[in-house]
């Protein structure tokens, strides 16, 4: 994906306009490839206070939206949101833009364009993202939507995998 379809598909017309949850959320949601270089550039004119609010509250919600049962699943998420968050200040090097650009494209990466993840009723291979809508979508509907996340479990990053090998 190039710079311009990028800003389009966050509805910003510069990196400086980057500042919203939604901005955000889009940026992690994105269905094409984006490379680190452009996430680096749209996250860099970014405020970082407000941008570690925003990562907080996505992953937030995210874990709010998976049962309980699925602890490992918790225990990646969290993994992400430390490894996003904690490379964020206000006076970040160049270095440390591009740990943060690194850290959410292996996010992204994950939850979005790997199909980790397992409709156990239909068999489909999904991604993390969609699994997590249909399992948000069946509990509003009072249904019980089943999700083998075992692909998503073993494909995080190592420090992740390492915690999730502890548990088991």
């Amino acid at each position: 994906m190039d710079r311009e379809r990028l800003l389009e598909k966050l509805d910003i017309e510069s990196p400086e306009d980057f500042r919203y949850y939604e901005n955000l959320e889009a940026l992690l949601e994105e269905d094409e490839h984006v490379e680190e270089e452009l996430i680096k550039e749209v996250l860099s004119a970014s405020d970082k206070e407000h941008l570690t609010e925003h990562i907080g509250n996505f992953f937030d919600s995210f874990m709010s939206n998976m049962p309980d049962d699925e602890t490992e699943v918790h225990i990646i998420i969290d993994t992400f949101k430390g490894n996003i968050t904690s490379v964020i200040d206000e006076d970040m090097s160049d270095e440390e833009m591009n740990n943060l650009a690194s850290e959410i494209y292996k996010f992204r990466k994950w939850y979005v364009l790997d199909h980790n993840a397992t409709d156990e009723q239909s068999g489909e291979e999904i991604s993390v993202r969609d699994a997590r809508y249909e399992i948000m979508a069946a509990g509003f509907l009072g249904e019980h939507k089943t999700i083998d996340f075992g692909r998503a479990l073993t494909s995080g990053p190592d420090a992740i995998k390492l915690k999730i090998k502890d548990l088991i």
